[in-house]
């Protein structure tokens, strides 16, 4: 296969690419239980959104912890939504906390109906986790999705720091000319 099936694109961890990127159905940040201020996606999501998550926070309404699941309906950036999910406390985080939370956020994402989706990958805003890696296991995490229920992603934008989105971009590539 040599094009990217759902079609991939990468934005960086920045408001003005944010704004001017594809719109879509949901944008998805990881959010720690044990990191704050707010970093990565996540706090330029809480900044655009004027200190919303992190009130939330501080109301107890949140707290990051693994697994945990806020959804959001917002219209200050591109995407419709916001799916912030939580990936536990940063000194636990490991590869298994990653595919997790990947299957997590997948399952929850499909049962919103999103098809165009922007996604942080969990670990990566304090490189907890390598590129390469994230790439490798997201994409598992995707197939076993589509065996369960068929393909129902179409579009999908990866945020990242602008250094790592030819990793990244090339990590993927990869992913797919091997199947």
């Amino acid at each position: 296969m040599s094009a990217l099936s759902p079609p991939i694109t990468f934005l960086p961890i920045d408001l003005s690419r944010w704004d001017h990127g594809p719109a879509g159905d949901a944008l998805v940040v990881p959010v720690w239980s044990d990191v704050r201020p707010l970093r990565g996606a996540a706090g330029l999501l809480d900044w655009r959104l004027c200190g919303r998550l992190s009130q939330m926070i501080r109301e107890g309404r949140v707290s990051g912890a693994l697994h945990e699941k806020l959804l959001l309906v917002t219209n200050r950036i591109p995407w419709r939504r916001v799916l912030a999910i939580g990936i536990g406390v940063s000194t636990a985080f490991d590869e298994d906390a990653f595919r997790s939370t990947i299957d997590c956020s997948l399952q929850a994402l499909r049962g919103i109906g999103a098809s165009s989706v922007a996604m942080a990958l969990p670990g990566r805003d304090v490189d907890l986790i390598r590129p390469d890696r994230a790439v490798r296991h997201f994409m598992a995490a995707l197939a076993q999705s589509e065996e369960t229920g068929g393909a129902w992603l179409e579009r999908l934008t990866i945020i990242d720091v602008p250094s790592v989105s030819k990793t990244l971009g090339d990590s993927f590539r990869a992913l797919y000319a091997a199947r």
